[in-house]
């Protein structure tokens, strides 16, 4: 009896041991508004109010694991997909079972793919990851919002989006008018480096030689610095697109810094993007889109947030994405809204956005345009809920 209970006891510690070595977690956002859009249009449809999801921060569902490895190695992995809760089935494949197309038919839950991964992590030597990353110029778009929203933050991604036509339809945003994601790219390897003095440093690529189109090679590098309330980041990214038309490069370069004041936080950030056309070895001028954002948050009481920001932006007139063609684009934009959070998982939450084009630009509240002149606005209340 006794040999029986001490090796019951012995297996009980050694599976304690074996989970507390590797672990699981299964997480997600569901994000509901319901929003008034005005495109700014004076046709019938120009204003519509509907049940949007995802509208502050991206819908998702994710698995992510850290296995121990000892002598401080970590193995892990993340499997992250959008989800589109309130999407209607259209009649396209994967969005949803069925002949009926219509609004009030659920699409499919499964949205555009996010970050998947696998790596590895020393605690001296930093991490690498494998797989299908978001590019550090598309992440710094994001650090522009120090709210952690998608309003001011990856919403108004325009620096990093290198299409010759801007998109105004509902499809993805595209590179260099292929169908590669400007955003989030497969094939992709990046080292990070460890924290050191308050400096974290990022190395990225891309390469895909075999491609006939889309972005063949991706390079980029980051920095991010924190010490104490005072952040600053800087981030240098190169993308080369392989097609059948004329050599494409796109540039696009960052800086911005933060501080947090106790009664408020803020950031500001400008990020430029460029984008080089060559025609058998004859450089065209240079298309340049400009964003510049400064965002804060204030902490009312310890569940009121206020937040919002000011984003001007900026095509110059060799640039055809969000203005005219041969003349200077600009526009601006304000955002301000609040929160309430019953706790750390689930808030409610109110903004209002406006977007003022001049009578050349099309810019639009998010990488997609719309019509020349237009100053479209919305105004959402919603909820969110992690898990």
């Amino acid at each position: 009896m006794k040999k029986s209970l001490l090796a019951i006891a012995a297996m009980t510690a050694f599976a304690g041991a074996a989970q507390a070595q590797s672990s699981v977690t299964v997480y997600g956002t569901l994000d509901a508004s319901m929003g008034r859009v005005d495109t700014g249009a004076t046709t019938a449809n120009g204003i519509t109010t509907k049940l949007v999801g995802g509208a502050m921060v991206s819908d998702r569902l994710g698995f992510k694991g850290v296995e121990d490895l000892g002598q401080g190695n970590k193995a892990y992995f993340q499997l992250e997909t959008g989800l589109a809760p309130f999407s209607a089935n259209t009649g396209e494949v994967g969005s949803g079972g069925g002949n009926a197309m219509t609004p009030d038919t659920p699409g499919s839950i499964i949205a555009n793919r996010r970050p998947t991964f696998i790596g590895l992590e020393n605690a001296t030597l930093g991490r690498v990851d494998a797989g299908s990353l978001y590019s550090p110029g598309f992440l710094f778009t994001g650090y522009g919002d120090v709210s952690g929203n998608n309003t001011l933050g990856t919403n108004l991604s325009h620096a990093t989006v290198v299409t010759g036509v801007a998109d105004n339809t509902d499809t993805a945003t595209t590179i260099g008018g292929t169908t590669s994601a400007f955003k989030l790219n497969a094939n992709a390897m990046q080292y990070t480096s460890p924290t050191m003095a308050g400096v974290t440093a990022r190395v990225y690529n891309v390469t895909n030689n075999a491609a006939a189109s889309g972005a063949g090679k991706v390079t980029a590098a980051d920095l991010m610095y924190n010490l104490g309330k005072f952040n600053a980041g800087a981030v240098y990214e190169v993308k080369t697109i392989l097609s059948n038309s004329p050599a494409t490069k796109h540039t696009s370069m960052g800086i911005g810094a933060g501080y947090d004041f106790g009664v408020v936080n803020t950031r500001v950030t400008i990020q430029k993007g460029t984008l080089d056309i060559d025609t058998l070895g004859v450089k065209s001028p240079s298309a340049t889109v400009t964003v510049t954002k400064f965002t804060a948050i204030a902490p009312v009481t310890p569940m009121i947030d206020i937040f919002g920001g000011y984003v001007t932006l900026a095509e110059n007139a060799q640039g055809t994405m969000y203005s005219a063609a041969n003349t200077n684009g600009k526009a601006t934009l304000m955002n301000f809204g609040a929160q309430y959070k019953f706790s750390k998982r689930t808030n409610v939450y109110a903004y209002y956005t406006s977007l003022d084009n001049d009578t050349n630009s099309k810019f639009g509240t998010t990488t997609k345009s719309g019509s020349t002149g237009l100053d479209p606005s919305t105004f959402a209340v919603g909820m969110r809920h992690s898990f």
